[in-house]
């Protein structure tokens, strides 16, 4: 209990929080992985992330560029429910 109060107490002298989590923490919130082979990004999208935020792309392909940045900014906060 008193690794829970030490927390507590950073917590609440803290002015910034800084959380760092992986996918662990999406899959454990019902969030898809995003890389794997049966990940959210293969399940939309023709392109790897990479390709689809690169400036080359974005030049030759803005309606799939903005279609993918769109739905990663604008939608609740599930990325599956991007379509």
């Amino acid at each position: 209990m008193k690794e829970l109060e030490q927390l507590k107490q950073w917590v609440e002298e803290s002015h910034r929080i800084v959380f760092f989590g992986g996918a662990g923490v999406s899959t454990e919130s019902g969030i898809p992985e995003f890389r794997s082979t049966d990940g959210l990004y293969h399940q939309q999208y023709a392109y790897p992330p990479e390709t689809i935020l690169s400036h080359t792309f974005y030049k030759s392909n803005r309606e799939e560029f903005w279609r993918f940045y769109r739905c990663l900014l604008y939608t609740s906060p599930s990325p599956r429910d991007c379509s």
